[in-house]
């Protein structure tokens, strides 16, 4: 329900956002924006919901439902609220923010990869940028939008930790819209830890996460489908049909009659009046371009404002921690309200620092050599129906929601290593899993833009095949190997769902690779909604790092790697 009811509201904000950043802003303002917007699907969830909990949820109870329902008398669709924020409406608005950036990138893309003759052919017979763009652009690309907005879809259906910070976690049928609820993966993720393995709760939750995993592969085998079936130079090579002649034209040409609406001696007087009407429609198609470049302009402003409110709001509740050094080094404070007599100490994040480091580097050495291997076999040995089924898996693999992953290495750990089922080690194979096919998937692509001419220059001085790939080729693409090594690694250490499931949590330095161990997202997440104002204020610290370390890494990744489209500009 949630994620149905953020699509109808992120379509349409996506799409503007897209058509605005491909179509209609000028170059030297198209990329610093898209940088801008992409940024935003870096934000790690748990950081979304941390906002959504002080800034959203008051916002929704305290102005917005009391105005909708004020609007609505009361009645259906937005009866009276009841639920002080923390409902499906408040879920739905933070989905909506989270799937914005995925549907406008891969959109953006689509239309982009769309021939520009098609909307240069379309303005040189007249047309507005914005007629252009609907007539020429929009029909090309509108298989990649479908995919785009079906992995939007499977994002939202997969989203846990935010949803779970807002939604009010009621097991209940929802009545209303402003009613509490929960969604599946809510539901695994506040009663896995509560239950015993092996018992009927247990059982019920793994099958709770069998039913989402199906629907989420579905969902993303769909979207990934489209995406591979969308050959933009199929496109670009097709014949374009031209439309023949209306009736009129016909007659014009054949009687040899003057088409020039504004030479109206020795015209009847039919043409007369149509050439009085060029002005007026001139003037409405005019309006209705800067119409379209106000909305669409508009469109972005409402997908930055949240990026820009999450930073703020960071750096405003967060920024007395992190300016302290004592808060990269010291333990978690004990939960304390100031008073009058009383001054509460901040502690800090040392544990959570270093059990997040080290379940990330357990998770790199499983990731980047499986990652690689596969890469280069995909890339250099692949080029056959098997690697075309392995590469797609690994697309869909990325869309899977990871509290899946994280209740799948929790019960291989059941069964192989009982006592080591919340553990570094645990949580640092999820991490690795979680890592393996969007390395795979990055060394892929970094390998196949290393040319051909490349490759051929080796195999001409006799260097046999595998020492063409792993020393010329690996070398050509390590920048790019790199950058995809590091964006792996910063969605692992955004990740929260499933470290919950897999590291456990404690508040003391790391001793063991068998024991619970403390990380950056689980002590967010745990003390978001702590009553104690010290814990609240390093929980907004951490979330101040955290968001820190994954803005620099995507923009860093970014600036390193330029996305094709910007190449082919040369910008």
């Amino acid at each position: 329900m949630t994620s149905l009811f953020a699509l109808l509201l992120a379509v349409p904000v996506a799409l503007g956002v897209a058509i605005f950043l491909s179509q209609i802003a000028p170059a030297w303002l198209r990329r610093p924006l898209t940088y801008i917007v992409d940024l935003s699907a870096a934000i790690p969830s748990v950081v979304y919901g941390f906002w959504a909990f002080f800034v959203l949820v008051p916002i929704m109870s305290s102005t917005v439902e009391p105005g909708l329902s004020s609007l609505s008398g009361g009645r259906f669709p937005f009866p009276a609220s009841t639920s002080l924020g923390y409902d499906i409406f408040t879920a739905t608005i933070v989905l909506t923010v989270m799937i914005i950036p995925t549907i406008a990138a891969i959109s953006r893309e689509s239309m982009l990869a769309v021939p520009r003759i098609y909307r240069e052919s379309a303005q040189s017979l007249g047309a507005t940028r914005w007629e252009a763009t609907r007539m020429a652009v929009l029909g090309p690309a509108r298989t990649g939008i479908v995919a785009g907005i079906m992995l939007g879809l499977g994002r939202a259906i997969g989203e846990t930790i935010a949803v779970t910070m807002v939604i009010g976690n009621v097991y209940i049928l929802p009545g209303t819209i402003f009613s509490p609820g929960s969604t599946l993966a809510t539901v695994i993720v506040t009663n896995f830890s509560e239950v015993s393995p092996g018992s009927l709760a247990y059982q019920s939750l793994l099958e709770l996460a069998l039913l989402l995993l199906a629907i989420t592969v579905v969902v993303n085998v769909g979207a990934r489908g489209l995406l591979w079936r969308f050959n933009p130079q199929a496109e670009r090579d097709a014949p374009r049909r031209s439309r023949p002649l209306g009736r009129a034209h016909q007659a014009l040409a054949a009687t040899g009659a003057p088409r020039d609406p504004w030479a109206l001696s020795q015209s009847p007087p039919w043409r007369q009046r149509i050439a009085g009407g060029v002005k007026a429609r001139i003037t409405r198609r005019r309006a209705v371009q800067w119409g379209m470049v106000a909305l669409t302009a508009a469109c972005v402003v409402i997908a930055l404002a949240p990026l820009v409110s999450v930073v703020l709001t960071a750096a405003k509740l967060g920024g007395p921690a992190v300016v302290r050094p004592s808060f990269y080094t010291s333990v978690p404070p004990l939960g304390c309200n100031p008073n009058a007599s009383t001054a509460c100490p901040l502690g800090g994040i040392g544990p959570a620092i270093q059990g997040t480091f080290i379940m990330l580097g357990i998770g790199a050495l499983i990731a980047i050599p499986l990652g690689l291997l596969a890469g280069i076999y995909l890339a250099e040995y692949g080029r056959n129906r098997f690697g075309r089924v392995v590469s797609f898996l690994a697309d869909v693999m990325t869309g899977i929601p990871t509290i899946i992953l994280g209740v799948f290495v929790f019960v291989l750990f059941i069964y192989l290593d009982h006592d080591a089922a919340l553990s570094a080690l645990s949580g640092g194979v999820a991490l690795g899993v979680l890592m393996v096919p969007i390395v795979t998937r990055a060394s892929e692509e970094a390998l196949r833009s290393v040319p051909n001419s490349v490759r051929e220059a080796a195999l001409a001085l006799g260097f046999p095949r595998h020492r063409v790939s792993l020393r010329v080729v690996l070398g050509s693409a390590r920048s790019a190997l790199v950058t995809g090594i590091l964006l792996a690694a910063s969605r692992a250490m955004g990740d929260t769902a499933t470290l919950l499931l897999t590291a456990g949590g404690s508040s003391f330095w790391f001793t063991s690779l068998t024991t619970q161990t403390a990380a950056i997202t689980p002590f967010i997440f745990v003390n978001f909604g702590s009553s104690y104002s010290n814990l609240r204020t390093d929980a907004w610290g951490a979330a101040l790092v955290l968001l820190v370390i994954m803005l620099a890494i995507s923009l860093v990744a970014r600036l390193a790697v330029p996305s094709p489209t910007d190449a082919a500009e040369g910008v």
